[in-house]
């Protein structure tokens, strides 16, 4: 579950990256281009991931510590953002791979 809301987070974090006008075209990730002619857009779709994330943790962990474990996946999602996507580590291959072996270990240890 959590990590289902994780990948979630960053990928409002990526919609939101993409939206900024500060970012160069270049550096926008290929599947997420067509965002780019639209940052409304993007950033309304980020935003309503962002709550329906937010939601769903204040209902698992309360409002007050599921609020506060938000502002920590949010750190947590931009800090990410920014030390892999100038490496070009973020792409739809590796969120996948990375995905699948959470779910995995969350499946299994959990």
């Amino acid at each position: 579950m959590y990590t289902t809301l994780f990948i979630l987070i960053f990928l409002g974090t990526l919609l939101f990256f993409v939206a900024s006008d500060q970012v160069k075209a270049e550096s926008k990730p290929q599947w997420l281009r067509k965002m780019a002619g639209k940052p409304v857009y993007a950033r309304t779709l980020g935003t309503l991931v962002f709550l329906a994330c937010w939601a769903a943790i204040a209902y698992l962990q309360g409002p007050g510590s599921g609020t506060f474990a938000m502002v920590g996946y949010l750190m947590a999602s931009y800090s990410l953002l920014v030390l892999l996507r100038p490496l070009r580590y973020v792409n739809t291959v590796r969120l996948v791979v990375v995905t699948a072996a959470a779910l995995l270990l969350e499946t299994v240890i959990f």
